[in-house]
């Protein structure tokens, strides 16, 4: 091959990778990733005096499909619903709750056990969530924002199927200015609330009706 038939072929080369080389730099550049808050369960959380002999399934909630998943929702002024941009939870919302009430019994040594509900294990109870607000508000002036949690626990005695009792509960924590991970925090603080007031509330509902039984077994 010729000089002037290779410096052709070069030619060539070189202007069928220019449009390839052109399409890459006008690709755009990957945005700043998002803050990602885990939600946990109060490390101090102080253990019960007496644990209870029963075990106790914890459901997955049921939530409005806005808050289904991993981002933070605003409630704003106007009564509509945002999420906060550049903030995710590190699960999506009901799996957070869910994660934050088992830990909380775990910790607090409530129970014989605590599992996640629908699972292989079958335990003696199990407590289910319908959840209505899992929300943070927004400051206005000096009036600080509230981050709220707010669901009809529902406590199951899974061998009749039976539902035992149910109960209103609110789990609240003040939602301050300041980074954007805030928000998640301030509903961490409050699904502790919750989950704390869930806990002691089955146990003793769950205890009421264990007792019962445990009873009529010794006639």
């Amino acid at each position: 091959m010729s000089a002037k038939q290779r410096l052709g072929l070069l030619l060539a080369i070189s202007m069928m990778a220019a449009p390839l080389a052109g399409c890459i730099t006008l690709l755009p550049k990957p945005g700043k990733p998002p803050a990602i808050v885990d939600l946990r369960a109060d490390p101090a959380v102080a253990r019960l005096d007496k644990q209870a002999a029963f075990t106790i399934g914890i459901g997955e909630p049921t939530m409005p499909a806005l808050m289904v998943g991993s981002q933070v929702v605003v409630l704003r002024k106007d009564r509509t619903f945002a999420y906060v941009e550049g903030l995710r939870l590190s699960s999506t919302a009901p799996l957070s709750i869910q994660n934050v009430v088992l830990e909380t019994f775990d910790r607090a040594g409530a129970a014989r056990a605590a599992v996640r509900a629908v699972t292989i294990a079958r335990p003696d109870y199990e407590l289910h969530f319908d959840v209505s607000a899992f929300q943070v508000t927004e400051p206005q002036g000096r009036t600080k924002g509230v981050a709220r949690i707010e669901a009809t626990a529902r406590l199951i005695d899974v061998y009749s199927g039976k539902p035992l009792a149910s109960q209103v509960i609110v789990g609240e924590a003040p939602a301050l200015r300041g980074d954007v991970t805030q928000p998640a925090r301030a509903l961490e603080q409050a699904t502790r609330n919750f989950a704390q007031k869930a806990m002691v509330w089955a146990v003793a509902a769950a205890g009421a009706d264990y007792a019962s039984k445990e009873a009529s077994a010794t006639k």
